[in-house]
């Protein structure tokens, strides 16, 4: 296969990402590396020899040319829809050319043929190819997603066929890692989407970000004929990549298969996947096609090593946010439940600002509180999530007032069509519940008495959230939300209630962010005051006061550059300076300073 080659949206590039023509030995990875023709492994190594192989193999021809002709712009639209419905009748076992067909329409009719033939032999239904033709036909349509469900789908339909395939060639019926696979597999289209975002709009005209996205920043689709992107548009785009971690996150179950082969393709394919994602962050797509470099390659490659071997591969679900480095700062008989309040957090904030309807996520959330209302009355939790909460409340004794403020919290953020910038007493009610009810939440796990620590957890945790707001600003404006307040707003002269992008970028940011950061300096002013005397509690609220420490000198670096967007390498400055203040932290705690 060689992507490469054509400039052009090729849904079957990342079709066979997760799986293709099918390898003779498992070593076609690294020919695929010395080849620098792909971003992912192109190879079925989860198939075994015989009938599955040979199934991956038709599916592998028949895709790559369905959707060759489905590109093919030299031919007329009628012939590539005439082309696609003959690719159906041959799934029906039509193999044979007709006279009055194309020549196209007759190569994909047999080749269909072919595949269910296979497919047949190997017991493997032929949905995933019907699939990939409906695929096919809304690309010769010129599909362009109004929003993220319509893009969502679309990848569905034409990328998580393969994944069906590879799963079912493998012998792996588990539901959960069966959605695992489709998930990985619309990860990979994504990530080539992006990459090819400027390529696919300047040569075809086609569009992958969702329409609704573009116009939350306020954009239309022909930003993406620009050679580089502007602000909103990389903001937009990022949203497209968290959108990719999250799928990357739920398709890691894969890892977990019986199935050796499939074991080592997941660790594979995840590993140079997660690797290509890095590579976007403060990059622009518009600029330079971005790809995984070989050295990324080696990685994955090691992982998949590891998986062949059943060695977990090391990752820490909590590696860059604020909790990791909590955690690493902590004595070890508190992790564990610095872990479970993680977990419950990103739980709830997942489903906040997740891709549902508002609707759903604040059903989902409804469900997660009403558990919590269970434990806390000694009645079993029977939610979705029971398991996750009944953990954190029984085996680690983590406050459920406080777990259902967080919850709480997130709620506020549900709603499809915010309702412009909040009132003070709105804005500090919701960092006191998503910040300052994590912070009291974590006391248990730094083994601090509740009533010692309370006010310096709730000031401390407004404290962060108000500086987190500051520096995200523009990242919150793109996705429809202004968090500065109305108050100070007003009184610059701005509308409250006019889209956040528009105040983003109005003259009255500035002075109601300067407002915002007067509250944060507070806030830590107040924490400091409310710092247990005790040396021994002290010692154990080190990693909150080496949190402390790194926010502080980010909302100076904020106010020094008047409440600017950070560019990508102040933000890699930044955690480096919070890297040497937990180790100062860890040294002073350990010295019973």
């Amino acid at each position: 296969m060689t992507a490469d080659a054509d400039p052009r949206p090729s849904a079957v590039a990342t079709r066979l990402t997760v799986a293709s023509a099918a390898p003779d030995r498992v070593t076609l990875p690294v020919r695929a590396l010395a080849a620098g023709r792909e971003d992912f492994p192109v190879l079925g190594m989860a198939a075994p020899p015989g009938p599955g192989r040979m199934a991956v193999q038709a599916f592998y021809r028949a895709a790559r040319r369905l959707d060759d002709i489905a590109d093919d712009r030299n031919l007329p639209k009628a012939d590539r829809h005439a082309a696609i419905a003959a690719f159906t009748d041959g799934l029906e076992g039509d193999g044979q050319p007709h006279l009055t067909a194309t020549p196209a329409a007759d190569e994909l009719r047999r080749l269909a043929a072919e595949a269910a033939a296979a497919f047949a032999q190997a017991g493997i239904d032929i949905t995933p190819l019907r699939d990939l033709a409906e695929a096919s036909r809304r690309d010769v349509d010129g599909f362009v997603p109004a929003d993220w469900a319509a893009l969502d789908g679309h990848c569905r339909l034409s990328a998580a066929p393969v994944a069906r395939v590879l799963m079912a060639v493998s012998g792996d019926q588990d539901p959960a890692r069966r959605q695992a696979g489709d998930d990985l597999a619309v990860a990979l289209q994504l990530l080539n989407h992006i990459r090819d975002l400027g390529a696919d709009y300047r040569t075809a005209g086609r569009v992958w970000l969702p329409g609704s996205w573009l116009a939350d920043a306020g954009l239309g689709a022909a930003v993406l004929g620009a050679p580089a992107a502007p602000p909103r548009l990389l903001a937009a785009i990022g949203r497209m990549l968290e959108a990719v971690d999250d799928l990357l996150d739920r398709a890691r179950p894969l890892l977990a298969t019986p199935v050796r082969r499939l074991r080592i393709q997941a660790a594979l394919t995840l590993g140079i996947a997660r690797r290509h994602r890095r590579r976007f962050t403060g990059a622009d797509p518009l600029a330079r096609r971005i790809r995984p470099r070989r050295r990324d390659w080696a990685g994955a490659l090691a992982d998949a090593g590891l998986a062949a071997l059943r060695v977990p591969v090391p990752e820490s679900q909590t590696t860059g946010s604020s909790f990791g480095m909590a955690i690493r700062l902590m004595p070890s008989d508190g992790r564990p439940a610095m872990q479970a309040l993680y977990a419950v957090s990103r739980l709830v904030d997942d489903i906040a600002d997740g891709h549902a309807p508002a609707a759903r996520r604040r059903q989902l959330l409804d469900a997660i509180d009403a558990d919590l209302l269970a434990l806390g009355a000694d009645h079993a939790p029977t939610g979705r999530d029971a398991a996750l909460l009944h953990h954190a409340v029984r085996h680690h004794h983590l406050p459920v007032d406080a777990l259902r403020q967080i919850v709480a919290g997130c709620l506020s953020d549900c709603s499809d069509h915010p309702g412009g910038a909040p009132a003070w007493a709105d804005l500090l009610r919701y960092a006191d519940r998503v910040a300052g009810a994590v912070g009291e939440a974590a006391l248990v796990a730094f083994g601090v008495p509740r009533a010692a620590g309370r006010a310096y957890a709730r000031h401390l945790g407004r404290a962060l959230q108000l500086t987190n707001i500051l520096r995200d600003i523009d990242e919150d404006a793109i996705h429809g939300r202004i968090y500065l307040p109305a108050e100070a707003l007003m009184a610059a002269g701005a509308d409250p209630r006019a889209a956040p992008v528009v105040i983003a970028e109005g003259p009255a940011r500035l002075p109601a962010a300067r407002a915002l950061g007067h509250a944060a300096r507070d806030a830590f002013a107040a924490a400091d005051a409310a710092l247990p005397d005790d040396p021994h509690l002290r010692r154990r609220l080190r990693p909150a006061m080496a949190m402390a420490d790194a926010y502080r000198g980010l909302l100076a670096v904020l106010e020094a550059r008047r409440f600017a967007a950070l560019p990508p390498d102040l933000r890699r400055q930044l955690k480096r300076r919070a890297v040497r203040a937990a180790l100062r932290h860890a040294v002073l705690a350990r010295i019973g300073g």
